[in-house]
């Protein structure tokens, strides 16, 4: 029942097209539509703490309009008016925060080790979360994706809120999505197949967003909650597993390139005499990063755990601490190349790379110290993110929760 639930509220609840709205020009209900959003914004930023009149003063909206357009909010189920503190001078007024459990979105992940699910509401809650472990390094796209599918049906069925607003699904991938095809994934295998057709097994939950992996993370830790950039202005988060990628974000921003792209820091060249990428190149930073590379120049095979990579070098195992000063050294060349060319000299390590990091950042940090021309004026810094294994799929859903959130009046009319 849940699950017949969530596929009809998504077709009576679809967004206009963008086309259709540029139609109608900037008119009253494109100034309505704006302002629904910074109510909205305005809510998630300050849940519990935010008042009609706090939005009004804020915002330089007339109390009168700020009043309607909550009323709208709170009519289409999104907000909560909830009972003003007590203990404070005056009349308290009433604060509102963001419905729990009625707009919720499915982020989805495919990895070289496991399939990830998680549902996430509008206010940043996760309701249900799901891991498949298994090697999907050379597997069948359709099959792979027909086994996400199914899960994400069953997530759906045993965990979707009786009467939530269920906005659709958004997929991170390990490669170069276009917004046509996954041109490339190499570590998966998974070569030029068109995004119609890898997500036709998923039609049920609604795919609007697919991205790559490292991208959709580091969109998770610009908005550690839906909706409310929060997290560092601009940075270069670089994440691993098998694979090495970076998303870089600016304001708050994602840069993604003229295709969606950037951000391959595992497929630049740390040295070109070095081991060959499987990529078909030499000397990539994924040859030395990459979880299995690392395993293997480690001496301790290619299906090595990060727990034994780092059980191995806390016992002093020459061969592992090498390996990873040779990684760190090796990251430090590729982000060095990376800062001088877009100037963020702030850098975030995540996933397999922030839980190495502490053989990693050091000799990292030298390279970057000699390389970067702005250093002697503005070092750049390295820092961890912990507990970032899952911050692919937080932000594939969060992408989804930020379409309600740009554009509000879309799901309420």
């Amino acid at each position: 029942m849940k699950a017949e639930h969530h596929r009809r509220t998504v077709a009576q609840r679809s967004p206009l097209k963008p086309s259709e709205r540029a139609m109608n020009g900037v008119k009253a209900e494109s100034l309505r539509a704006l302002n629904l959003s910074l109510c909205l914004r305005q809510i998630l930023a300050a849940p519990g703490q935010i008042s009609r009149s706090d939005i009004s003063q804020t915002t330089g909206i007339t109390r009168a309009t700020i009043s309607r357009l909550i009323d709208e909010l709170i009519s289409a189920g999104l907000v909560t008016e909830i009972e003003p503190t007590t203990g404070k001078r005056g009349r308290p007024a009433h604060r509102l925060i963001p419905t729990p459990e009625r707009a919720v979105a499915l982020g989805l992940e495919v990895n070289i080790s496991g399939l990830d699910l998680v549902l996430i509401d509008l206010a940043g809650q996760e309701i249900a979360a799901e891991r498949i472990e298994s090697d999907f390094a050379g597997s069948d796209p359709l099959h792979t994706m027909t086994r996400l599918a199914e899960a994400a049906h069953q997530l759906l069925a045993t965990s979707l809120p009786e009467g939530a607003l269920f906005l659709g699904s958004g997929l991170a991938l390990p490669g170069l999505v276009s917004p046509r095809s996954l041109a490339l994934a190499p570590n998966l295998g998974w070569k030029d197949i068109p995004l119609n057709v890898l997500l036709s097994p998923l039609a049920h939950v609604h795919p609007a967003i697919v991205a790559n992996e490292a991208d959709l993370a580091a969109f998770a830790v610009a908005h550690p909650l839906p909706g409310v950039p929060s997290g560092p202005p601009s940075f270069i988060y670089v994440s691993g597993e098998v694979g090495i990628g970076a998303g870089i974000v600016v304001d708050h921003r994602p840069v993604s390139g003229a295709r969606g792209w950037s951000g391959e820091i595992g497929h630049i060249c740390a040295d070109p005499d070095g081991p060959l990428c499987s990529c078909g190149a030499t000397g990539c930073l994924e040859a030395y990063l990459g979880l299995r590379a690392l395993g293997q120049r480690a001496g301790l095979g290619r299906d090595t755990t990060v727990e034994e990579v780092k059980a191995s070098a806390r016992a002093g195992d020459l061969a592992t601490i090498n390996a990873l000063t040779e990684g760190g050294a090796a990251l430090g060349r590729c982000l060095s190349a990376v800062i001088n060319a877009v100037d963020i000299p702030l850098v975030l390590l995540g996933g397999v790379v922030a839980e190495l990091g502490e053989w990693l950042v050091e000799p990292a940090a030298q390279e970057i110290e000699t390389r970067v021309l702005q250093a002697a004026w503005s070092r750049p810094r390295i820092e961890l993110v912990p507990h970032s294994r899952h911050l692919a799929v937080k932000g594939a859903a969060h992408r989804i929760l930020q379409r309600l959130v740009d554009d509000p009046m879309a799901w309420i009319v």
